[in-house]
């Protein structure tokens, strides 16, 4: 007499569709988590042949204030060190609030000055205007082994003025 539903009447999944699914789900992992880590690694952006964050100690420069009314400005930059820069980020900050103006093409060679004129109400922060401005330089890099270039903000060599 046969009995129903014993084991050896039971069906599983072939060697060859459970190797192929076990294959699939480690590569959708690897993905996963390739895709994860790449976060943490940044771009090598170079400057001179060396880390543009080398670059960026090197940076000297000094900045003249001249009120042209209300709200404008000229800003006067004077590069003193031996690194062009490439262009200014202007953030302008009242209490714990900023507000951030890019300057890009503000370009300002070895020894060099350039002007900037800087309406104030560009970085106001809830129609208040800002209480002061801190410029960041700008250099352009080269990306590591890429033919690309790119911008990096030196957050490290702000210089602030008081209005």
């Amino acid at each position: 007499m046969k009995k129903r539903g014993s084991i050896n009447n039971k069906k599983a999944l072939s060697p060859v569709i459970a190797t192929v699914l076990l294959i699939a789900l480690v590569v959708v992992l690897a993905a996963i988590v390739f895709l994860w880590a790449r976060g943490f690694i940044s771009e090598q952006i170079m400057k001179s042949g060396e880390s543009i964050q080398n670059s960026c100690q090197k940076i000297n420069f000094a900045v003249r204030s001249i009120p042209l009314g209300s709200d404008m400005w000229t800003l006067e930059i004077s590069n003193r060190g031996n690194v062009p820069i490439y262009g200014f980020d202007i953030k302008g900050i009242t209490g714990g609030n900023s507000k951030t103006k890019n300057f890009q093409g503000s370009y300002a060679d070895k020894g060099q000055s350039v002007s900037v004129t800087l309406s104030l109400s560009e970085i106001y922060i809830d129609d208040e205007p800002p209480e002061k401005i801190t410029l960041y330089p700008i250099l352009l890099g080269n990306v590591k082994d890429k033919t690309s270039n790119k911008a990096y903000t030196c957050l490290d060599k702000g210089f602030t003025l008081n209005l």
